[in-house]
């Protein structure tokens, strides 16, 4: 005979019937059932009072939380309605929002941010949420000590594309401006307000495409060039690895999460318009989970480096051996050709003298020993 399983509800049910239509005892009928007479009895009552069908499991919830105080309610409800005006936000950028860690506010949050995590999981606001895979983070102790610089991929119909400037410090944005086009003199000029309005910084990070560096043939971009010539290092990501740029790459999730409909405008003039709201509150009122709650705009400092008025030239040490570059990319020294990189066309070069023999330097940065780019040249008649 096979085994037949109830439910507690099927057992509540058979005690009921047990002592109501059959006439056992209750002591029996608990017995039969496991139970100890109190439960049977309060099995029965429940079963006069709403008949056998009624006896189902019943919430455990007490009908008063005396911990839930008019100040805890007045919280949730201003979580919850934060949440409503930014659905991209979760517990901890609310919390920082509402109850800031610093200025007057200190200590002042009547709960944590766990309690406003298990709110929005209550009214289900929250997304399921996937395994975390710890990341390798770096980060400039300093502001301004790099700067890191990409486009947004957006949908080409739109005739511009995003660039974006963030300090890798404070994660300030510096610019985002819509550019129309792919040369370096289609971005330069974001640059060159940014270095005008928030200084040089020491270096600036980006990656291997539009112009920012060359991966295929010698010598340094345009880009690259016009940097060094202000003293600006450059640092460039693995290829195929955004990884790098974490910082400007998460920004533009951010964008993406927060401001998708703003980022897409039929005028170029009305994204910049628009744009200008999008960064003032992306660095002075969007709480940022790295700075511990603090907005971006709270922790930048402009550098002390100030741009000057006009791109200078490449410093060129006094006495040195230089050169012209033509507009090929290519010098002559000796009545012979060596390639220099198209990107320093028009600039002058040095020849410095090494153990190997002589090398190209280009704004005190080495471009390439002499004999490793010769190239055959029919000598000048």
């Amino acid at each position: 005979m096979p085994f037949q399983e109830t439910t507690r509800m099927q057992e509540r049910q058979r005690l009921a019937v047990r002592v109501l239509h059959e006439g056992v005892s209750v002591a029996q009928a608990a017995r039969e059932a496991g139970v100890s007479r109190t439960t049977a009895h309060e099995w029965l009552g429940r079963a006069r009072r709403d008949g056998i069908g009624g006896m189902q499991e019943l919430s455990r919830r007490p009908h008063t939380v005396p911990s839930v105080t008019p100040t805890l309610q007045a919280a949730r409800e201003q979580v919850l309605e934060l949440k409503a005006k930014r659905p991209a936000w979760g517990a901890k950028k609310l919390h920082a929002f509402l109850w800031p860690a610093d200025g007057d506010n200190r200590g002042a949050a009547p709960v944590c941010m766990r309690s406003v995590d298990r709110w929005l999981k209550q009214a289900g606001l929250v997304r399921p949420r996937g395994q975390v895979v710890p990341a390798q983070r770096f980060e400039r102790e300093q502001c301004n000590q790099l700067w890191q610089l990409d486009f947004k991929g957006l949908e080409a119909h739109w005739g511009y594309r995003p660039l974006s400037l963030l300090d890798d410090c404070s994660r300030f944005c510096l610019r985002l401006e819509p550019v129309v086009g792919r040369s370096t003199d289609d971005y330069w000029p974001v640059l060159w307000q940014a270095f005008g309005e928030y200084g040089l910084p020491e270096c600036i990070l980006c990656d291997n495409g539009d112009g920012f560096n060359n991966t295929q043939s010698l010598g340094p971009t345009p880009f690259q060039a016009r940097l060094w010539r202000l003293g600006v290092e450059t640092l460039h990501g693995r290829i195929c690895h955004p990884q790098t740029q974490g910082k400007v790459e998460r920004f533009h999730r951010t964008l993406e999460t927060e401001w998708s409909r703003e980022l897409r405008q039929e005028q170029v003039e009305e994204a910049r318009r628009l744009w200008v709201g999008i960064v003032r509150d992306y660095n002075w009122v969007r709480p940022h989970e790295a700075l511990g709650g603090r907005v971006p705009g709270a922790v930048y400092v402009a550098s002390l480096r100030r741009c000057p008025p006009q791109l200078p030239e490449a410093v060129i040490a006094e006495g040195a051996l230089t050169r012209k570059v033509d507009v090929m990319g290519r010098i002559r020294y000796n009545s012979r050709a060596y390639r220099a990189g198209r990107g320093l066309a028009g600039e002058w070069v040095e020849l410095r003298e090494e153990d190997s023999g002589l090398v190209i330097f280009y704004a005190n940065h080495r471009i390439a020993p002499l004999q490793d780019v010769q190239e055959w040249m029919p000598p000048k008649v």
